[in-house]
Order: C-alpha cells, then structure tokens, then sequence
C-alpha cells in the first residue's frame, strides 16, 4: 500500500538523530558479508524481521543501536550514519549507547523522568549530574552543557573555536586523581576541602562548580577568591590552574608589566621584530635561576 502524506511525516518524524538509509546499511552489510539474522544476533535479537525492516525503512532502529550496528558491519558509524548538526543530550545518550533507563541507572541520583524532562527541552538537570552524565558519555561538562543547551533550542555557535577546559572539568580531573575509589558525593568533598585548609565551603557550593556555575555566581558574597585558594591548597595545586585562562593571562601580563616598571625597562623589544625585550629576559632569567627547585 502506498504511503500517505501523514505516513511520510510520521516516518520523517521517527527519524533518529544520526541520518539513516536502509539500502546504506543493506550494502554495508552485504559487504561485511552478513546474513540479516547474524546482525540481529549481534545486537540481541532473535529474530532477523527487525533488520529487514530496517532495510526496506519500514522502521528505523533505535538511536542508541547505531553506534553497535556500525561496530558489527566493521563500518565507522559517522560513515555509516552520517550526523547532521551538532549533539543535542539525546544524541549524546545515543551515540554513547544507552537508553534513557539505563542511562539513569549508571548515575546516582539521576532517574529517566528528569533525563527525558532534560532531554524534551522542559527542564534542566540538576548541576552535580552534569560532571557524572558527562564522564558516561565519554564528553567532557562543557560538551554536555552545550548539548543541553541544544535541547532546550539554544543553537550551538558556528564555527565556534575549541573551548580551554572550564572550572568544572578540571575539578573532575582533580577529583579523579585525589579520590581513585570512585567520585564522591559533594558533601564528603566539602568536608574534606575545609578539614584541610579550614573553608567553609558547603555540599551545594561544590556540586554546582561541578555543574558548570562560574565560581563568581556560585560565591556570591565575594569569597570565591578564598573558596578557590582553599580548594587548590587541598589538592597541592596553583590557584592560578583554577581560574579562566584568559584572566590568568592578564593577570601575568599586568605582573610583568609591573616589574619591567619597577626595573625601569621595557617590556617589549623595540623594531618589528616584538617579543620580550633583551632587558626583560635578562630580568626573568634571573628570576627563573633564583626560584626554588
């Protein structure tokens, strides 16, 4: 029977993100030299009817088989499936293979009722879920944040440049390090930062600098200066490694344009040539020799 306008629109609509053609993934199959059962056994099935279906476009698979029905054929799933666009939480689920259940099931405290609200656009995860959801998918927070907010219809920026690492994913990195028995939940991190260095930052503070909130709205009374350099004593690091790449740069440019001042030389060689004056060198060199090792 031939489709109808409404067959047509509702097929478009179950389109899954990735783009998908039937007689793409029968000839890849034929090339991998597959019978239509052995796929379907390949992804649990029992029955090859879910696979010639697929092939002729009667249905489509499910968003989150793709990545293993590209893995079975021995075919790159961004060949096989090409992506049209950038990731939306859905499509960040999907390609890391998971349903909204067992997507759930892998983060504490997280359930498929707020993941489906996140992923429909009605309503935001909660931000201590963000760097535990980001690390199961395989992206980073700032990854899964901009997927979010593609949910929710804020397009992603063209030919945006690759982002230096936010506070929230350098965090992970430290947690990861510090605590290699798992990641542990905000309020034993509180704790321990302030039994260490003796802050008084909370469970709430921490999980929501996890989640992406910039320190400065997460420490509204002024105190994320001292929060932060409590937070890098804890872990043995530079404050500095911390703080917005681009701050730290103005802050050392402004620190070595205050010592070529009290030097009484120039910061920058005169001539076309830029770069450091000869002086400045000779200043910092010293400096360098002079630093504990």
């Amino acid at each position: 029977m031939p489709s109808t306008p409404a067959d047509l629109r509702l097929r478009e609509a179950a389109l899954p993100p990735r783009r998908f053609d039937g007689a793409k993934l029968r000839t890849a199959r034929r090339g991998a030299d597959l019978s239509q059962i052995q796929v379907a056994r390949g992804l649990g099935l029992s029955a090859h009817v879910a696979v010639a279906r697929w092939e002729k476009e009667e249905r489509f698979p499910p968003a989150e088989k793709l990545v293993a029905i590209a893995s079975i054929l021995g075919v790159a799933v961004d060949v096989l499936f090409p992506r049209e666009g950038p990731c939306d939480l859905a499509d960040l689920r999907c390609d890391a293979g998971y349903t909204q259940s067992a997507a759930a099931e892998e983060v504490k405290g997280l359930n498929r009722f707020a993941l489906g609200d996140a992923e429909g656009g009605r309503r935001r995860l909660d931000g201590h879920l963000v760097a535990p959801l980001a690390r199961l998918y395989g992206v980073s927070p700032h990854e899964l944040q901009a997927a979010q907010d593609l949910s929710f219809g804020v397009p992603a920026p063209l030919g945006a440049p690759p982002q230096p690492p936010q506070l929230a994913e350098k965090l992970t990195g430290l947690v990861n390090k510090a605590f290699r028995a798992g990641d542990p939940p905000p309020e034993v991190l509180a704790d321990a930062i302030n039994a260490k260095v003796g802050t008084r930052i909370t469970a709430e503070q921490v999980a929501a600098l996890r989640g992406g909130t910039p320190a400065a709205d997460v420490f509204a009374d002024g105190t994320a200066a001292v929060a932060l350099t409590g937070i890098a004593a804890f872990f043995g690091i530079s404050e500095l490694f911390l703080e917005d790449t681009a701050d730290v740069e103005r802050r050392v440019l402004g620190d070595l344009q205050f010592l070529a001042a009290q030097h009484d030389i120039a910061l920058a060689a005169r001539g076309g040539d830029g770069g450091v004056s000869p002086a400045m060198l000779a200043v910092l060199n010293d400096l360098v020799a002079r630093a504990p090792e």
